[in-house]
């Protein structure tokens, strides 16, 4: 079979499963549609609308509009499969549009998990089917005390399932597995909506820690309501007593797992991390009574500074107005990347979401005085040939004493303090 045919087999294999998908996101927002305000209804028209401009843009000058926020790319290909005015379109398919690096290392292209990834209208879909219907949140947060010699193994944005044969999830899994670590974190995301489904699948094949392991609530799991995650929690996650946030202590260190997603806004598809207020609370309280003397390690979906590391998040005025300083050291996932931040206000910043999602070099970064590192080195992938190494992050506590260490999907360390 000849390349173009290939390219057209496997364009034709993922239009006939998001057919289905789309019928369903039609008749979906018919429903929603007749529940909302008229407010609500242009709001999101609008939404949908920017995004698709802001891809053609993208697709036509290899990046966002200057000036203009980003709009969930989730949304890119809403407009021309609601039928919603004369929206033309966007590629569908690696034959009309060969993939390029973004300057923040997405990759702009139409395979899978690229940006313009057909089946990321699932996610379009359960959003709209549970903006108003999201499971309740849990008021149980685990407190566990652990040893003052412990191994934590961290990985963001994991959940994409073993989607083919050296994915780098599996690749990762495997690794984590190796370590034996005490305790593994997922610091949330799994692909596309966080459905019970795509839990059950994806997660189930997450490793455990010998003492426990913990897994974080997002933004795509907040597009089917935290249905699947909290049910995903309860099941494989036991420690977490059905709540997505928890504390982990010893002598010398007090770990903090937040969940950012389950309070952001909901019309922005909970991009910008928050906390509500007893979140908030409950932190004041733990700090008040867990935090003296002991360093802070925070772990979050949402990002506390932009990627360049130049602007704080509002996310990061709630965590310094609830702890009272900044954390000693933040992790979190979200943007697709590997970044190391020098310290800012005390804090090392790092982003940890490169778990298994396909990214680029970041060119927006290099020459960055505020970076010590972000990955750069290929992959070697012959199926996203642009791709960069994913990973995950070792942090060994000894005592007061923590040493991080950057793993590649290949077992090699990428960087090491």
């Amino acid at each position: 079979m000849s390349l173009v045919s290939d390219v057209e087999h496997e364009f034709d294999q993922v239009k006939a499963r998001v057919d289905g998908l789309f019928a369903r996101l039609d008749l979906a927002w018919k429903k929603l549609r007749n529940q909302l305000q008229p407010k609500e209804l242009e709001a999101i028209v609008s939404l949908l609308q920017r995004a698709h401009d802001q891809a053609q843009y993208a697709i036509i000058h290899g990046d966002l509009p200057p000036g203009q926020p980003p709009v969930p790319w989730e949304l890119a290909h809403g407009l021309s499969v609601l039928h919603l005015g004369n929206a033309s379109p966007l590629p569908q398919s690696v034959a009309e549009l060969q993939t390029q690096v973004m300057k923040d290392g997405t990759l702009l292209g139409c395979r899978q998990w690229e940006l313009l990834d057909l089946r990321w209208s699932e996610a379009l879909l359960k959003w709209i089917e549970n903006l108003r219907d999201h499971a309740p949140f849990g008021s149980t947060p685990a407190l566990i005390e652990m040893a003052d010699d412990v191994l934590l193994d961290m990985a963001g944005d994991w959940g994409t399932g073993y989607f083919d044969s050296q994915s780098a999830a599996q690749r990762v899994a495997n690794l984590i597995t190796q370590d034996r670590p005490d305790f593994t974190i997922h610091l949330g995301d799994v692909y596309y909506a966080g459905t019970g489904t795509e839990e059950k699948a994806d997660l189930t094949g997450w490793p455990q820690g010998t003492q426990g392991s913990f897994s974080l609530n997002s933004n795509h799991e907040m597009y089917s309501g935290a249905h699947g995650y909290f049910a995903e929690i309860a099941e494989l996650f036991p420690k977490q007593q059905g709540t997505s946030y928890f504390a982990l202590f010893n002598s010398h260190w007090l770990i903090i797992g937040l969940d950012s997603a389950y309070a952001s806004d909901a019309m922005n598809l909970y991009m910008d991390g928050n906390l509500g207020p007893a979140q908030q609370q409950w932190l004041k309280d733990l700090v008040a009574s867990k935090g003296q003397g002991r360093k802070i390690m925070l772990l979050s979906h949402h990002q506390g500074l932009d990627i360049s590391g130049q602007q704080q998040t509002v996310l990061y005025g709630q965590v310094l107005a609830a702890l009272g300083r900044a954390p000693d050291y933040w992790y979190w996932g979200h943007l697709h990347n590997a970044i190391c931040y020098a310290p800012i206000g005390g804090m090392y910043g790092r982003c940890i979401g490169h778990g298994a999602i396909p990214y680029g070099p970041t060119r927006e970064l290099q020459g960055n005085p505020l970076v010590q590192w972000s990955e750069v080195l290929s992959a070697d992938d012959p199926n996203y040939p642009l791709r960069v190494r994913n990973g995950y992050l070792k942090a060994k506590l000894q005592g007061a004493t923590i040493t991080e260490t950057f793993v590649g999907e290949n077992g090699v360390v990428s960087w090491t303090r």
